[in-house]
């Protein structure tokens, strides 16, 4: 019983500790996944960009075909030349759109951590006395 009792003050510390530490963890993480996502998006606009380039090189006559599912379909070059162009600045946008969210995650990680030094330090000062 006494056992209980000396550990009661320390439990909500704990658990703050241990929220804290696992909301730091969870948005470091997220801030990987949006790291990943980026060079995904970096790697999808960059080969847009250079079948972009290819296609615009071929003369007129040459047939172009675009994938649909499992199938292909004839298509005119100023077609494709257009919707290469589309998902060159779709990546652009989604590349924009998620390093804000890495500005948005890194701030709250930073006060994650903020928070949780300020946790251990009021702990020390706390034993300390």
């Amino acid at each position: 019983s006494s056992g209980i009792n000396a550990e009661w003050p320390l439990r909500p510390g704990k658990k703050a500790f241990t929220e804290l530490k696992n909301k730091s963890v969870e948005t470091a993480t997220r801030i990987k996944a949006v790291d990943n996502q980026v060079e995904q998006c970096k790697n999808r606009g960059k080969h847009a960009e250079l079948t972009y380039m290819e296609v615009k090189q071929t003369s007129g006559a040459t047939k172009l075909y675009e994938s649909v599912g499992r199938m292909f379909v004839l298509e005119t070059q100023d077609t494709i030349l257009e919707q290469l162009k589309d998902r060159a600045a779709m990546s652009r946008e989604s590349i924009q759109k998620l390093e804000n969210q890495k500005v948005y995650l890194s701030k709250n990680l930073k006060e994650s951590e903020n928070a949780l030094r300020e946790l251990v330090e009021s702990k020390k000062t706390t034993i300390a006395k």
